[in-house]
């Protein structure tokens, strides 16, 4: 089969309802540029049964739909670089299912790669954002870390909006991690990124499954998947704490030998326990450095399984 010149790649959970919207909507987009495309549903184990269905309704009424049905819930990023892995465009698009990455915006990711041959991926940058104020909290705050962390190119806003090259989507899905993170591998793997202004929808169905305690989980996993900086933070107040136990027990022995400590052993047991306490810390530190770096090198966790998918029951 011709490979198409695009594929869409959207990870679905529960969203069964305005799947066919999303579709259609993509569809009346797509069809002016006078290109080939490919809709690559992957439904995250989605506990309601319509989603699946609405997915199988879809690709049998349009060719150009493919959807793939998780074994069990993988996250958002793993359900995507299932997508990555099944689809055969050109150039890959990634988009949301909630209808906040309004699809008629489409053609300027398509018109931006076009303008920039020399470019990897090229990011929608969200002209007002319609998130609640938690979310953009959390968002600024994720972008703070890449910044200082991955090294992104200064002033490119990653967002999940996006257009990349077929290249790009291969070398993302041949990082082994557990809990792979799209924006952060991208900046690592190219630097060749550019933002186009794009437009950022309210979400019209249902409520975002990014809480509180979550962006604070994804925001914390963003900082170990790209640096052991937590582990030499730790080390460092180990060895704050054994300095600090030093001084003290410099003190208490000026004071032992003076003879005002009164209370027999009670100098030795300060020292003691305040130094080995900042030892402790310290080994910890350093051995947690050596095993994040094995961690990272051997992770090779199953991502996702596929239980089904409708090119097997299309055959």
């Amino acid at each position: 089969m011709e490979a198409p010149d695009y594929s869409i790649v959207i990870p679905v959970y529960n969203s069964g309802a305005w799947l066919t919207k999303l579709v259609s909507r993509i569809e009346a987009a797509m069809r002016p540029l006078d290109a080939s495309f490919e809709v690559i549903l992957v439904n995250d184990a989605s506990p309601d049964k319509t989603t699946w269905q609405v997915i199988q309704e879809l690709s049998k009424e349009r060719d150009y739909v493919r959807g793939f049905d998780m074994l069990y819930n993988v996250g958002q990023f793993r359900a995507l670089l299932c997508g990555l892995e099944q689809c055969r465009g050109k150039q890959i698009i990634t988009m949301d299912d909630d209808l906040q990455h309004p699809p008629e915006e489409l053609p300027k990711l398509v018109q931006a790669m076009k303008a920039h041959p020399g470019v990897d991926c090229v990011m929608g940058e969200y002209q007002c954002k319609q998130h609640g104020p938690i979310r953009n909290l959390g968002s600024a705050l994720a972008q703070k870390i890449m910044d200082k962390l991955y090294d992104k190119p200064p002033g490119i806003r990653t967002t999940s909006f996006r257009i990349m090259t077929a290249d790009l989507a291969k070398a993302l899905t041949l990082y082994r991690t557990a809990h792979p993170q799209l924006g952060p591998l991208i900046v690592r793997v190219t630097r060749n990124i550019v933002n186009v202004p794009v437009a950022h929808a309210a979400r019209p169905f249902g409520t975002s499954g990014y809480r509180l305690m979550r962006l604070v989980s994804e925001t914390l996993r963003s900082v170990v998947n790209a640096s052991v900086a937590p582990l030499r933070f730790i080390s460092a107040i180990g060895l704050i704490c054994a300095t600090a136990a030093f001084i003290i027990g410099v003190y208490y022995l000026a004071k032992w030998l003076l003879g005002d400590i009164g209370v027999p052993g009670y100098a030795s047991l300060i020292i003691t326990i305040a130094f080995f306490s900042g030892m402790i810390l310290v080994s910890i530190g350093v051995l947690g450095e050596y095993i994040g770096r094995i961690v990272q090198e051997l992770t090779g966790m199953p991502r996702f399984t596929i239980r089904t998918s409708t090119d097997e029951t299309q055959r």
